[in-house]
């Protein structure tokens, strides 16, 4: 490094330095957007055209939730798509001039600043508001997609809009903030709205019982053959609610979790008439729902004389094993069900955010091994040792262990030979209102 005469920093390398600080205070590099701060000139400019200016506000939430059971890395994937989006706003709907910028560095918020005509209220406008809704139906489907579709809670978006008009006897800058917090009540605001209404929509599904299911069969990965189903639980075709996902984290919103549940389970055993003596039936049910005894005898109360499978033949498949808090205790509790005919199993085993603990203590039938460790499993070394451990801890248990998410020939063979026994996913079929035909109907029973 060259330095002075007098030993210290030359001063175009101290001119750098400070460049390079100030700039990591205004400049996220991971959106490679600037803060507000250091866009006001920027809106200034544009008063100076057309002393009017739109500004609209966009929050992403929950994502410090995400950050915990995600990582940085996935929330900084999420930062970065949303400012894509918002800078597609600009270069596809808004005029060219407009000023997209970040709350601050690694902020969750951002803002797009818009010049119109002064005293508009006409085409520029509504042009504003579009874009906002345009933004939002964007964003929604961006993260309904593959690469997001998993994530428990999704990320929602709040937007809101307002107009800045430049006035003599108030400073600009404060201007241009309190724009800004108008903005993010007016969409907070919609938000509660909207969030009302959506809430009232779910109540109104539960009480009319417009649940639909759909079954996704379980095979015997040697001989290819249907051992049982799995049923998938939908809202209503073509709502919002029709992903499981959503549907279930909306009841948790409004306190209707377990009554929910209860129904999806009921909806599954009538649908499930259609099954056939020895098929094995997996139904999902909360741990909440399984520690209440009122919800254990509505399950046994849906088993009439003349129910064509067996209650041995019913799998309970634990889900959302994050809101156990003792597992030691729902291990216990779940010795009722055992007692009473039941099977167990445990869902989601590899995920990141699983947990293990539940394995020792309620001692499943199956352990299913999340997509997530099948997926690409014929390329990557360490999910076949993963896959081997977990084959080995259920055979150590008397368990077997069915692999999700099976998509093509070879994550079949691999995880044939990992020791998985049992397996599902859309190389054989994909979740459907019908039932299959079979392909060796003699072989069902096979375990």
């Amino acid at each position: 490094m060259k330095e002075s005469a007098s030993g210290g920093k030359s001063q175009p390398t101290h001119l750098r330095t400070e460049y390079l600080r100030l700039r990591s205070a205004t400049f996220d590099a991971n959106t490679e957007l600037q803060s507000v701060a250091s866009v006001v000139e920027a809106v200034r400019a544009l008063f100076h055209r057309t002393r009017t200016i739109g500004v609209i506000h966009l929050e992403v939430d929950p994502l410090a939730r995400v950050e915990t059971v995600y990582g940085w890395q996935v929330l900084d994937r999420i930062l970065k798509a949303v400012a894509v989006e918002t800078v597609w706003l600009r270069s596809s709907l808004l005029p060219p001039e407009t000023v997209v910028a970040q709350q601050g560095v690694f902020a969750d918020r951002f803002l797009v600043f818009v010049p119109l005509p002064h005293n508009d209220q006409g085409p520029h406008a509504v042009l504003v508001l579009q874009s906002c809704a345009t933004l939002v139906d964007r964003l929604t489907n961006l993260f309904a997609g593959e690469d997001f579709r998993a994530m428990s809670p999704r990320p929602v978006f709040h937007v809101g809009s307002a107009t800045i008009t430049e006035h003599p006897f108030y400073r600009l800058e404060r201007q241009i903030y309190r724009g800004i917090e108008e903005a993010r009540m007016a969409g907070a605001r919609q938000e509660a709205q909207e969030r009302s209404r959506q809430h009232a929509e779910l109540k109104s599904i539960i009480r009319e019982e417009r649940i639909e299911i759909l079954f996704q069969p379980i095979l015997n990965l040697e001989t290819e053959v249907i051992i049982g189903y799995e049923a998938f639980s939908r809202g209503p075709r073509n709502s919002m609610f029709e992903s499981p996902g959503t549907l279930f984290e909306y009841s948790r919103e409004v306190g209707m979790s377990s009554e929910l549940d209860l129904l999806c389970q009921r909806t599954a055993l009538k649908q499930a008439r259609r099954l056939s003596s020895g098929d094995k039936l997996f139904l999902n049910a909360l741990p909440a729902s399984l520690l209440d005894p009122g919800f254990r005898e509505g399950l046994l109360a849906d088993l009439p004389e003349g129910y064509p499978i067996a209650r041995g033949d019913i799998v309970l498949e634990i889900a959302d094993r994050n809101t156990i808090v003792d597992f030691e205790a729902f291990g216990t509790e779940m010795s009722d069900l055992r007692a009473k005919g039941f099977m167990m199993s445990i869902d989601d085993i590899g995920k990141a955010s699983s947990s293990l603990e539940s394995l020792s203590e309620v001692h499943p039938d199956f352990i299913k091994v999340d997509n997530s460790l099948v997926r690409g499993i014929h390329k990557n070394l360490i999910k076949q040792e993963l896959l081997r451990s977990f084959c080995q801890v259920a055979r150590a248990m008397n368990a077997d262990v069915i692999a999700e998410g099976i998509e093509t020939r070879e994550e079949l063979e691999v995880v044939r030979r990992c020791g998985a026994r049992f397996g599902q996913g859309f190389l054989f079929y994909r979740p459907s209102r019908e039932l299959p035909a079979r392909r060796a109907a003699a072989g069902r029973q096979e375990m």
